[in-house]
Formats: C-alpha cells, structure tokens, sequence
C-alpha cells in the first residue's frame, strides 16, 4: 500500500492546481481576466514561473524500493478562448516551457536493464510498447484548443543508444510524446531530461511516478504473475533529507529553478547489507621485480523486491603489503596528470597525457548493459586535489556515463609502504570493480625482496558508514634467491697514460637481489691524485645546503635506481670542497631527485678526502647513501662519478700495477671488499731531470769545529717524471754533530704523532702545482727502534699534511748520507729543506775550513731516482755563505798589523 505521505503530496499538488484554475474564474467573473489575442497559447513570457513543485517517496527504508514521484506547475491564467461561453476557460501559461531538467537525490538510481525495452520506432508508431516496458506513470495538463488534461499515461523503458545509460518514453496520444533522457552527474545523481516539449501544448502541469517494483504496481499485471523485479532503489546514505531539484526553460529563454526536500530522512539503516571483497595479486611474482597490480572489489547485490539493496561504496582503504613500493623504474617518461586536465567533478573530457597513464579500470554495475572501462592517470605531484605527493586519477566512461575517481596513495617515509584511500565516491551501485596496474619493466611498483606470501589489508566502508575490513594474500614465489652482498666495481682513468690529465671514473653497483648500498671507502693508488689548485673548494654551509659554485666543479655523478632492465638514472655533479669530518678536504655530491613526475628535493651526499702523509695517496670515505625519499624508497642501484674537469686529475708517473681498492657497505650492515686493477703506461718517456742546490755556511760558522747551517733546494720541471727517491751524500768537509743526530735526542714516534717533538732541526718548503700554497713546516731527527740512526722527518703542513721521511746512515768512507727513498710521486716543483745552526740543534758541523780550497773543491753527491725507473746521478758543488765576510776581516786585521 502507498505511502500516505506521498497521496498528501499529490493532494497539494492538484489543490494548488485547483487554486489556480478558481482564482482565473473569479477573475473572469470580475470581468478582469486577460484574453487570449492573436491567438497565442500563453502570456507574457517574462513572468515565467514555477506554481508548484512537490516530490514523495512510499517509503524512507534506506536502500528500498519505493515509488518515488514528482509533481509541478507553472504559472498559468484561465483565458476565454473564441469559443467562449459554449467552452470554459481555458489554462493558458506565461511562456512555453521547452526543456525541464530534474536533479534526482543522490544515490536514487533505477535499473532499466532489468526490463523489457521498447524499441524507439515502436513507441513511434500507433502500436502500443510491450506492458511489461512501462516503469511509471505520468498525469500531464498542457494548454490548447479545449485545454487537454492526461492523466495516468505510461511511462516506457525504451531501447537506447550506445551513448545514453537509460532512455524513458511518455506518450500522452499518438500525436504527443516526449522523451526523457538520463544523465548520470560527476557526484553519481541522476539527472531526467526531457528537452523540445511540444510548442502546440505548452506544458501547464506535470506529475510523474516511476515504480519501485513495477509488477506489483503495472495494471496491466492484473494477475500478479510478473516476475517481480525491482525498478526504483532509495539512497543508501544514512541520515540524510532527499532533495530534488528542478530547472525548467522556456522557449523565450527564461529560467526557473525550485528545490524540494522530504520532510524526514531514510530509516533502518541496520537493514541495509554491505558486504564486499577485495583481492590484490601482483602482475609478476618473482622477488625485487617490477609489478603491475591487478586489484578487484566485488560488492554482492541484493536485487530482491521486497529486500534492502546493498549499501554502495563509499571510501576504499588499500594497504599494500609490507615491501611492495614504488618503483623508480617506472619514471622513465612517466608524467603527471594536471587537475585541469582531468576535470574531477565535472563531466568534461579527461584530457590527461598518455605518458601519465599507467593502469587501467573496468566497473561491472547492474545498471548498465556494459561495463564501463577507462584508464587510470598519475596525478601531478603536489598539484592534485589532495596536495600530496602520489595521487590517482581514474576516470571509467560507457553508455554516456563518465565516472571520475581521485584518490591519494601516502607512502610510509621510513618503509615506503603504500596506503592508497579513495573516498566520497558517486552513490552508485556496482557489482565489480577491476583496476589493473601495467606491468612490465616499468611498472609502477615493486615487488618485495623476499619470496613469501605477503598481506593486504583492506577497509571499505559504504554510505551507511558500515566499514568492512579484511586481509587478502599475495604470493612472490618467482626467482626467489637469497638477498646477499656481492656488488660490483670498476674505476680508472680514461686516458692511461704516465703523468697525464685524464678523467677518472668509478661506479659501484649492485644486482636486484643484493642488498641496498650504503656508502664507499675508496684508496686511491699513490699518484693518481687532483690538483686541487684548479679548483675553488666549496665553504662547508654551501656544500651542506647543495650550493656550490661552478668553480667547484670537478665532475659529474649518476644514480641509477629502480628494480628490472630499465632502471633510472639521476645524473648530478660532483663539487670539491674545504674540511669535512677530520680530512682536509671534502667532496659534495649534489643530485637533484627528479625522476619523471617526482621532485623529491636535492640530495646531498659528503665525502672526506683523506691524505696519507706518507705517500700523499688519497682514501675517499662516502657518507651514506639515501635509502629512501618521502616514502619512495630509491632502490640504487648504481654510483658512477666522473671527476672530469680538465686538468684536474692527474695520473701516476709510475707504470707499476697498482689498485684501486675499497669497501662497499649496505643498508642492511654489511660489508664487502671491492677492487679493480689499475696501471698506466708509457712512463718511460717522462724525463727525470731535478736540480739541486747545496747551500752551506754562514758569518761566522765556517771554521772548523763550528756548527753550520745548511739549505738544500731542489727544482723540477713540471711535466716530469715524479722522483721517487732522492739520495744526498754530503762531502768530508761536513759531518754530523752526533749530539744532535743520536736516539738520546731524537723525538720519539709517540712524540712526533702528537706534535710534542722537543728540538726542531730545521724547515721545510715544498712548492706543488697541486695546491695553491706552498706546504711547510719543521723538520726534526725522530727515533725508530729498527734504525740505528733516527730519521729526518720533514713535518710539512698546509692544506694537506705531508711527512717526508728521510733516512740518514754513515756510509762506509765516513760520509753523511741521507735518503729519502719514499717520496710521494706527486709533482714538485721546488722543495727547500734549510737545517739549523744553533748551539743546542744544529745537526751540521764543518770538519774542514769551509773558506778553504779543499771546501771549496768538494763535491756532494746526488742520486735521484723517478717513480717510472729512470735515473740520475750528479756530483755538486756546495754553496759555500760567510767566506767573504771571513775575508774582509781578515784583510783588516792584516791592515791593522802592518801600521
């Protein structure tokens, strides 16, 4: 039995009609009332109005099936037509009312696909459409000669195009008809249309009823053995006030709109079922992969007559597994869908490039014939509906319906675990809903390293606020080897060549199913090093914040990220710079993270440059390396640096083999040793051709007996071999003053690594293309256990520290030797070592008078050795300071004598 709300409404609509036609009467009897001229149906357009507008439902059950009815009017007058008084008047309207739009509630739906259709040139023609394809009824008052009232005409399920979800039919008489077309809006309502209403009848008043079960309501089922199935199905949403809403339009181009709201909400929302299903499986099941998801919810129908219809869906939770994440791979001419392009809300066309697709979607309803399929679009980062760094657009269109989905995927900034949410979905019901992730090598996302079966978990709540969750299992079991440590390595320069500028590179990599990189400790061989002096060293705040100048370039770096064939690469540059974490300098590795569609900021790695004081080699030590960025794990797979600025690196000058040894570590802890072998050649064309001075005396420290100072300067043009070994054998007219040169007074080593060495014996200056400034610093005689002499150890300091070590020995005829044999092959191009004179530290003594012949004819001797093998020998003479003076003094005492 019907609602007796609903007979109330119909009963204010036809008192209001009523109303109207009394009100036209007392005018005529007042002798007031307009006439009819020129044989117009309707009046003065401008006043256009809505009368009436009432809508009603014979039941509140949330999700039922009721008869859902509206009732309108427009403003009208009763007019003497020219047969008056033999016809009464008759209702005669302002304008004439060409299209009249109805926003249904949301959430209200029909099912035409349930019924017979009536084809369109049937309904067309003089034979009646099929009983069992009529869905409603509809009372409809139009003007005309006689005025024409038709009261309970048939409302028809008709075939429709491929391009309309559902078309209705009203046919008054053979001669009048109208068509209403459905359009589903972008929040899921419906919208009725009925357009061009016929310009002979203006339409006065109109109501409608479309049945909830049309078996139970058809007259022509006089004998109740239809099948019984429902037609119309309530909105699912708890506690909320249906509301309709009505534009018409005139054919004068006026415009009215009205709203109409029921008095009470729908009720037992407990009665309405929700119980849905999700499965996600993975489009590829080996270990690390890169993988597509298929994903499907599936929401069981209650589609019986007398039952509640099944809540629809209104928010979708999905939470990957744990190690399912993004991957980079899938950057690779990935890009961002704009929120202007895909229109969300509205029912304009996607216009989303291709490149920012990367799935697509199929939607099972029971409302439609045919599935709706479309495509899903990654949305720009940043600049989508929810500000957030990953968004899905998805839009599904069919049978002129256009459905458009956004939801926003939060990855878990410490696991890159994925939380993708959807919610304020349109109100309509579906039965499946299959979304498929493309797969291949650059699919989206990544499978997890370890083969397992794995957990989604689920949520789905409907628009009654019943929320259902659930976990739904996912299996890798493809290619499932053990995740270990075994990363690869090269390095070298490109041009081998003894002594020459080249660009050196170097990469660390590792396979899909080794563990994560962490970072790099790297020892260069000696004399493969740069010459920092061409270079501006980067200030510790810039390299920090990723703002080094372009005069702190050395060179460029490549991360390679992402799972499969086709990872990603991120180049950046490799800058130098001052002080970093103890070394004396450092490296900034700055790479902007823009990887397709993502910006995840400037990633800046640091490096301390270590210098051996010994032979000057260089240990590079990595800060570690990023694992993951915003949620989005990097996966690197691969580090290429090429310090390539011109003139920067230079080779060794020794053509021995060497290495270029280091350990990798990993995220996970551990550790390997890597290495590649390294040589150069061609060394034996570089020429090794120093040149040594020998400076010795001073104003009074020639005599015999005396302590002299003494200044060695050696020079070397660049572009030469490096000296590996330079051996001085002083002459007989000079030794040793053992009270220096003994273990009693040499500093000790403990002494020395700490800087407290008591007597300083001398200076040192060495002068290096490499720097910019020269290194200097003391010299002192430090004891070793295994030597019976101790060594003349230069202490050079500046931007780097250097101890050069030299080994002093009495060679079997009594001379003073001294060999520094592990001289770093670097180029210097004037080393200056000055020794004291001083009373208490002055390691240089003269045996013979310095001012005479025999000094004066006697010969050091000079042994220089390269670092590629090539020799030279030399006997030099001393510079011999302080004789002149001796001199002088003495042709003035003579002077004197000989007044």
């Amino acid at each position: 039995m019907a609602d007796p709300r609903l007979t109330s409404r119909w009963g204010v609509a036809l008192a209001r009609a009523a109303a109207v036609v009394g009100v036209g009467a007392a005018l005529i009897a007042a002798g007031s009332a307009p006439a009819l001229a020129d044989g117009n149906l309707w009046l003065d357009p401008e006043q256009f109005a809505l009368e009436s507008f009432d809508t009603g439902t014979s039941s509140l059950q949330v999700g039922g099936h009721p008869d859902v009815s509206t009732t309108f009017g427009f403003r009208n007058e009763l007019i003497r037509g020219p047969f008056y008084p033999i016809v009464p008047p008759e209702p005669v309207s302002y304008g004439r009312v060409r299209r009249v739009e109805i926003d249904m509630p949301v959430g209200l739906v029909g099912n035409p696909t349930a019924f017979d259709a009536c084809s369109v040139d049937r309904f067309l023609s003089e034979e009646p459409c099929p009983a069992r394809s009529q869905v409603g009824v509809t009372d409809i008052m139009a003007a005309g000669f006689f005025g024409q009232r038709f009261t309970d005409s048939g409302i028809f399920n008709l075939e429709h195009g491929p391009d309309e979800p559902a078309l209705l039919g009203i046919k008054p008489n053979p001669a009048l008809y109208a068509f209403i077309r459905i359009k589903v809006k972008p929040d899921g309502g419906l919208t009725a249309i009925v357009d061009e209403l016929p310009l002979a009848h203006p339409l006065i008043a109109n109501s409608v009823t479309l049945w909830g079960v049309p078996a139970d309501s058809n007259p022509a089922n006089a004998a109740r053995d239809w099948p019984r199935v429902p037609f119309m199905t309530a909105p699912t949403e708890c506690g909320t006030y249906a509301t309709t809403t009505l534009r018409a339009y005139s054919y004068e181009g006026k415009e009215v709109t009205a709203t109409d709201t029921l008095d009470d909400p729908g009720e037992n929302c407990d009665r309405v079922p929700f119980a849905p299903t999700m499965s996600a499986k993975p489009t590829a099941r080996e270990a690390a992969a890169p993988t597509g998801l298929d994903v499907r919810i599936a929401v069981p129908q209650n589609d019986l007559p007398d039952g509640v219809a099944t809540a629809h869906v209104r928010g979708v939770k999905i939470v990957l597994p744990e190690g399912m994440t993004l991957s980079p791979s899938s950057a690779n001419g990935l890009v961002g869908c704009a929120p202007a392009q895909f229109g969300y809300r509205t029912d304009s066309a996607v216009t989303c490039p291709d490149a920012s697709k990367i799935g697509g979607v199929s939607i099972k309803s029971p409302l439609l014939s045919e599935p709706l399929t479309g495509s899903v679009f990654l949305a720009r980062q940043n600049d989508n509906l929810f500000g957030s760094l990953v968004a899905l657009y998805i839009v599904a269109e069919g049978s002129g319906v256009q459905i458009k989905l956004a939801g926003r995927t939060d990855p878990d900034p410490v696991s890159g675990r994925l939380t993708t949410t959807f919610e304020d979905n349109p109100q309509l019901p579906f039965e499946q809903f299959d979304l498929s992730f493309k797969s291949g090598p650059r699919a989206p996302l990544t499978n997890p390293r370890v083969c397992g079966t794995y957990q989604s978990e689920t949520s789905i709540t409907g628009w009654t606020g019943r929320t259902v969750t659930a976990t739904t299992p996912m299996t890798v079991d493809q290619d499932c080897q053990p995740v270990g440590f075994a990363p690869g390595f090269q390095a070298g320069t490109a041009n081998p060549v003894g002594g020459a500028s080249s660009t050196f590179s170097l990469t660390f990599a590792r396979g899909d199913h080794d563990q994560e990189l962490r970072d790099l400790t790297v020892d260069l061989p000696p004399g493969l090093t740069g010459k920092i002096a061409s270079a501006d060293l980067c200030a510790d705040a810039a390299a920090a914040a990723g703002a080094c100048g372009e005069g702190s370039r050395v060179g460029t770096v490549t991360t390679t990220s992402g799972p499969g064939a086709t990872p990603f690469q991120l180049p950046g540059r490799a800058y130098i710079t001052g002080p970093y974490k103890g070394a004396p300098l450092g490296m900034a590795f700055v790479v902007p993270a823009v990887a397709g569609p993502f910006d995840l900021g400037t990633v800046v790695v640091r490096a301390a440059i270590f210098v051996d004081r010994r032979d000057a080699s260089l240990r590079i030590v990595s800060d570690p390396l990023p694992r993951i960025l915003q949620g989005i794990p990097l996966q690197i797979r691969a580090v290429s640096v090429a310090v390539d600025k011109p003139g920067f690196m230079l080779n060794p000058t020794s053509c021995s083999a060497k290495r270029i040894d280091g350990v990798v570590g990993s995220q996970q802890g551990a550790a390997a040793a890597v290495g590649s072998r390294f040589q150069v050649g061609s060394c034996g064309r570089l020429p090794v051709r120093p040149a040594m001075t020998l400076a010795v005396g001073s104003r009074g420290k020639t005599a015999r007996g005396r302590r002299t100072p003494f200044t060695a300067t050696l020079t070397q043009p660049a572009g030469q071999g490096g000296l590996r070994s330079v051996e001085v054998t002083l002459p007989k007219v000079l030794n040793s003053r053992l009270d220096v040169v003994n273990k009693r007074r040499a500093c000790t080593l403990e002494q020395f690594q700490a800087d407290r060495c008591p007597m300083q014996v001398g200076t040192g200056t060495a002068v290096t293309p490499l720097l910019r400034d020269p290194l200097t610093g003391p010299a002192y005689f430090v004891y070793t256990p295994d030597r019976r002499l101790p060594d003349l150890v230069v202490r050079l300091r500046g931007l780097v520290d250097v101890d050069l070590v030299g080994k002093v020995t009495i060679t079997p005829d009594l001379r003073l030797r001294t060999t520094f044999d592990t001289v770093p092959d670097v180029p210097v191009t004037k080393f200056r070592l000055a020794l004291a004179s001083g009373s208490t530290n002055g390691p240089i003594g003269v045996v013979d008078d310095l001012c005479g012949a025999k000094a004066r004819s006697a010969r050091a001797t000079l042994a220089f050795v390269g670092h590629n093998g090539r020799r030279r020998d030399a006997a030099q003479k001393l510079k011999i300071g302080g004789c002149a003076a001796r001199r002088a003094s003495s042709r003035a005492r003579a002077k004197k004598r000989a007044r």
